[in-house]
């Protein structure tokens, strides 16, 4: 199948957690916001992939390791915290969705196959009253097998299923059919939850929209349609590859849903990657370009699907969309990267009349990746591989520079920008990286800096001083230039001057650190970038690290893994 592999600068946290565990929630299984949520006051993971709000108060973040939250109290403060309840799928978040009180966030986790090491979606959670309640549904898959009881010898045969003459039974763990607009259409089973990762989803008329990839494109009833009695998965049919459309109830009896490559039967359009809802019209994202459908009834109706080829978007693979109205007409934008063409290149792409003509647009004046976008009526904010960018026209893009705490100079090592957020009630501009969350109120000039560690303990010389990460992957962790970084945090609450020495296995000094700064009034911070005092990267193993403090030395081991 068509492979897709993580930006490791987005989905860095993923590549850690812990092993899956088995487990299943009734359908009307709840539990409460603040379940077994023993740690208040600090995000899940320091990776902030996603940010969405509920109201001017209350705001969720997508992260590495788990959905997180913020209160803003009346006083101004942030109450942080994150939701440790068996509802919330597991892993990092690649998708969090919005809409008024209904929230929905999905999980992966990185698993170990035949192959070598692929993703694995773990559910979807959703609550209806702004994270008090969850409902945990399992990542949507379909059977392994399929009965066909009202199918006889011939019947089973001439539709390509299988014959069990020992009990005279038609069945398949292949293909089944699906209803449609009116219509039973092909499609194939897809039983496994590796590589159906959920990676967008969005909320509309009280559906939450998925698209999975593997798993396609599936809508799932927040509340019941009127005469159904069963919550479920449907799943979406999408236009072929090389195919403009596809309407209800006029689909050809030799349309096959199957998101493997064309080389093997398949097809990229229907490997889903985002999804837009807004207007009575849905727009779908997949390996194969971008899909618009209009709402008709309980189907929908694909009236334009756009590739780089013929309609002059960057590149095929879409990553995501946003949408900016204006007082007289609607941007719909659209990230694409390059997928499998030389033509193809990474960048924005938006257009002003639903799909007829579309431009594309550079925020770094060449290609890059764009991770997340966010727009209103006035600008448009890109977050890319490069940093921050905001437009007030689309065309014309500045850069802020990166952040650094007003206060305590805490800064966030991170070119990469994963997602941005602005609050209009009060003007703040939320932006997530790999390494933290900042906030300004003032467009940039002045940030907050906002990160979590476990604190260090003074009492504890087991716990006096911590590495993280750790391991370090010293070309893909905190990336600045060319170099990662690793913070060492200790504990200080006399703010003494303090030095680190890092060893490497034979006890030879790799390189004499001196650069603390106070990160709160107890803990102070030293920051490594993994050369040594020549100026080299250095080599994997474990390296011994010593602080020295107050005429004591404590000790702690870091991996450095190349």
């Amino acid at each position: 199948m068509y492979k897709i592999k993580y930006s490791i600068l987005v989905f860095v946290s993923c590549l850690f957690t812990q092993t899956p565990v088995e487990f299943q929630l009734g359908e009307n299984k709840k539990l409460g916001r603040y379940e077994h949520n023993s740690i208040k006051g600090q995000l899940a993971d320091n990776a902030v992939i996603d940010i969405r709000n509920s109201g001017d108060s209350l705001y969720f973040f997508g992260t590495g390791n788990g959905l997180s939250y913020a209160d803003i109290l009346p006083d101004g403060t942030i109450d942080f915290g994150y939701f440790s309840i068996t509802a919330m799928p597991m892993g990092g978040n690649p998708a969090l969705a919005v809409s008024g009180n209904i929230i929905a966030v999905s999980g992966v986790i990185d698993t170990a196959v035949a192959t070598g090491i692929e993703p694995k979606g773990t559910g979807i959670a959703y609550s209806t009253d702004r994270g008090e309640h969850w409902v945990y549904l399992p990542q949507p898959v379909d059977p392994d097998t399929v009965y066909f009881d009202n199918y006889g010898l011939n019947e089973c045969i001439n539709n390509d299923y299988d014959w069990d003459s020992q009990s005279e039974t038609c069945f398949s763990n292949k293909n089944w059919t699906i209803p449609w607009g009116g219509q039973e259409i092909k499609s194939l089973l897809v039983s496994s939850e590796v590589d159906n990762v959920s990676y967008d989803l969005a909320i509309y008329d009280n559906f939450i929209y998925a698209a999975s990839w593997a798993g396609g494109l599936r809508r799932y009833p927040v509340v019941l349609p009127e005469g159904d009695d069963i919550r479920q998965w449907e799943v979406i049919p999408l236009p072929g590859d090389n195919d403009l459309d596809l309407y209800c109830g006029q689909i050809d009896s030799s349309y096959y849903l199957n998101p493997r490559d064309p080389g093997d039967g398949g097809n990229h359009n229907h490997k889903g990657f985002s999804v837009y809802v807004g207007d009575n019209t849905v727009w779908a994202g997949t390996a194969a370009g971008i899909n618009k459908g209009v709402i008709s009834g309980n189907c929908i109706n694909w009236v334009g699907h756009y590739t780089s080829l013929m309609n002059n978007i960057s590149g095929n693979w879409v990553i995501g969309f946003a949408q900016q109205k204006f007082a007289d007409f609607n941007r719909l934008w659209a990230i694409t990267w390059a997928a499998d063409s030389q033509d193809e290149f990474s960048a924005l792409s938006y257009t002003d009349d639903d799909g007829e003509t579309w431009d594309t647009t550079q925020p770094a004046g060449f290609p890059e990746k764009i991770y997340n976008l966010y727009g209103n009526s006035t600008r448009i904010w890109a977050a890319s591989e490069s940093g921050l960018y905001v437009s007030e026209d689309g065309k014309h893009w500045e850069k802020y520079l990166r952040p650094i705490d007003k206060n305590s100079g805490e800064e966030l090592i991170a070119e990469a920008v994963m997602s941005a957020y602005f609050s209009e009630n009060n003007n703040w501009l939320w932006v997530g990286t790999g390494d933290g969350i900042t906030i300004s109120d003032d467009d940039g000039i002045n940030w907050d800096v906002h990160r979590f560690w476990e604190p260090t303990v003074y009492e504890n010389e087991e716990k006096m001083i911590s590495a993280y990460p750790n391991p370090f992957f010293i070309n893909d962790y905190n990336l600045v230039g060319s170099d990662g970084h690793v913070r060492f945090v200790y504990s200080n609450p006399e703010n003494y001057s303090g030095t680190i020495n890092i060893f490497d296995f034979a006890m030879d000094r790799v390189i004499q650190i001196n650069n603390s700064h106070l990160v709160n009034n107890n803990e102070s911070e030293v920051i490594w970038n993994g050369r040594n005092e020549y100026g080299n990267k250095v080599a994997n193993g474990v390296y011994f690290c010593r602080l020295s403090l107050n005429g004591q030395t404590y000790w702690t081991k870091l991996a450095v893994i190349n």
